[in-house]
């Protein structure tokens, strides 16, 4: 049962226009029978859709028993982001279709939630939108919200109405926008020729509703802009229909695009990228995030080409280097010649990305520097990180049983270091003189001072163990002699030891980097100075390492450059400005 009381300033709205703002993935039609069959009251009696209401009446809206449910569930994977027993979020692909509709009862998002969620749902939508809450198209991806029981659907239904429910969209359309920030704010209702479109109406129309979009440039190229919408409200084909009434529709669109529509898009060019919602019954806000989808990123790509990296000589290449040892120099500083190196490596068309051990906050001001716009591997591989939005778009934890070796490790080797890196950063459980030093020469990396039962909660992506040079091998004698399994242990340096999740690896996340960003890795060149860095080194199509690197690294190595300490990077670089056509 809903119950609403009517605001003054909801007052003179029609009963099913009202209604329909607490209902929003009911039609108008649906809610007028509802109202017709008497399931809805003004003050206890039953009213008549028409009824102009007044502030202070209550509405009531009891919900016809759910009919028994005759969709079959299917074992579909469903990308889940956030779960909990009152909802969930997923990330739905391109080309599914959110609820069944006649000639489609099948392969549907609703499907695949019958089966995960088996009879936890919500059933104000009846038997065919069970726990949908609001609906994104078929070939949209993004983020959709899924309530499991009537009263989180009921709360969240209330926020969409009370717009305190974010959701932010991102989209490529046609054309120029010229204005960074604007906002377009047009009623939308039913086309009035085809009915399977929506279209702009004048404002108060029959059968229309107030809309609103918010939108900002993120990024301008040769015939089209790529933007962040933000929905104040939520109408059926809404960024569509009114980024079309500008004269920007977006791209790939059949519907509302031009004629000669982009079929490399499989639809249009829009995805709900992250929402924010405060919990129902937690009262806990919650935001969430998705990557773009490859569709979207791989035009990305073709457009920043396009842009002017096309007929550059590096266009097409990518180079990956590690931090420490390789691009910094001892004391962890870049040298201006660095720097520069990798501006002209950018201007003439190379990408450039860093693969390192660091983890986000500490990797973040080499990446400033350096004004990194790729993804980037962190955590020696058991993270791919977007520092153009501070997306995660691939993340590998320990496994769970590992939470269990910091109080042995402490208990048999009182004076270690001990940091538990997560994706909020470093988390420092035990300082020793050894960590301080290492510290001292990152002044401007920040960390936590934390208790171990604050992190444990968290996924673990690494574990790392400072102590006397000295002293290590007995340290690590200790911990291979614990035979744990899933993880693979390494130093970072001769004071440093790091336990990471077995099937991390600076390799495999380039790999990944790789697939988000659209280069082969025939096109990539990797430069590293550390064990960890020979797995890329040896994947990529050319392979560096400074003279000052290790043995192994050296010797997976197609080029051996000056050492980090006499700007190796910019030698590399040289190298390649003066061999364009090294792959």
């Amino acid at each position: 049962m809903l119950q609403i009381t009517v605001t003054p300033e909801q007052a003179g709205h029609r009963l099913d226009q009202f209604l329909s703002e607490f209902l929003p993935d009911k039609t108008r039609s649906a809610i007028q029978k509802m109202i017709e069959d008497g399931l809805v009251t003004a003050d206890g009696k039953k009213a008549a859709k028409n009824l102009k209401l007044k502030a202070g009446v209550t509405v009531t809206v009891e919900e016809p028993e759910p009919e028994e449910l005759e969709l079959q569930p299917e074992d579909i994977p469903l990308p889940v982001v956030y779960e909990d027993d009152d909802l969930l979020v997923v990330n739905k692909p391109k080309g599914m279709v959110v609820h069944p509709a006649p000639g489609n009862y099948s392969g549907t998002m609703v499907n695949a939630l019958l089966f995960h969620c088996k009879d936890s749902l919500s059933g104000i939508n009846g038997v065919i939108r069970p726990g949908i809450v609001h609906r994104i198209d078929k070939d949209t991806s993004g983020l959709l919200i899924v309530a499991k029981n009537d009263r989180a659907h009921q709360g969240l239904a209330e926020q969409i109405h009370e717009h305190s429910f974010d959701r932010i969209y991102e989209a490529v359309v046609y054309g120029n926008v010229k204005a960074d920030t604007g906002t377009v704010r047009a009623w939308i209702g039913r086309h009035p020729q085809d009915r399977k479109k929506m279209a702009i109406h004048a404002d108060n129309a029959p059968g229309a509703r107030d809309a609103v979009t918010h939108y900002e440039v993120i990024a301008r190229y040769p015939g089209f802009t790529h933007i962040r919408c933000r929905l104040e409200t939520g109408r059926t084909h809404q960024i569509r229909v009114h980024m079309a009434s500008i004269g920007h529709p977006v791209a790939g669109d059949p519907v509302y695009g031009p004629k000669k529509v982009l079929t490399q898009l499989n639809g249009q060019c829009l995805h709900a990228r992250s929402i924010a919602f405060t919990h129902p019954v937690t009262g806990k806000r919650i935001s969430c995030d998705s990557v773009l989808p490859p569709e979207f990123r791989t035009f990305l790509r073709k457009l920043r080409s396009e842009a002017g990296g096309s007929a550059k000589p590096l266009s097409g290449l990518l180079l990956a280097v590690d931090c420490d040892g390789t691009i910094l120099r001892n004391d962890k500083t870049l040298s201006a010649r660095s720097i520069d190196a990798v501006r002209r490596f950018r201007a003439l068309g190379g990408a450039f990305t860093i693969a390192t051990g660091r983890s986000v906050p500490a990797a973040m001001p080499v990446l400033n520097a350096l004004d990194v716009d790729m993804p980037v591997v962190l955590y020696n591989g058991a993270m791919v990180y977007d520092p153009t939005d501070s997306s995660i778009l691939w993340e590998i934890g320990l496994p769970e049983q590992t939470k269990a070796l910091p109080e042995k490790l402490l208990a048999a080797f009182p004076g270690v270091a001990l940091e538990v890196l997560t994706a909020d950063g470093i988390n420092v459980i035990t300082m020793n003189k050894t960590l301080e030093e290492h510290f001292a020469k990152l002044p401007d990396v920040a960390y936590l001072r934390r208790q171990l039962s604050d992190v444990i909660h968290q996924n673990w992506t690494k574990i790392v163990m400072a102590y006397p040079t000295e002293q290590m091998p007995e340290l690590i004698g200790w911990l291979e002699s614990l035979g744990l399994e899933g993880v693979m242990m390494t130093h970072s340096d001769h004071y440093l030891f790091e336990i990471l999740p077995a099937s991390a690896g600076k390799e495999r996340a380039l790999r990944r980097l790789c697939d988000f960003a659209g280069f082969p890795m025939n096109k990539v060149i990797a430069m590293g100075d550390y064990y960890n860095d020979v797995g890329m080194i040896r994947a990529a199509g050319f392979g560096a390492a400074p003279e000052s690197a290790c043995d192994e690294a050296r010797a997976a190595a197609d080029l051996i450059t000056a050492s980090n300490e006499k700007d190796a990077v910019a030698e590399l670089i040289d190298y390649i400005i003066a061999h364009p056509h090294i792959l």
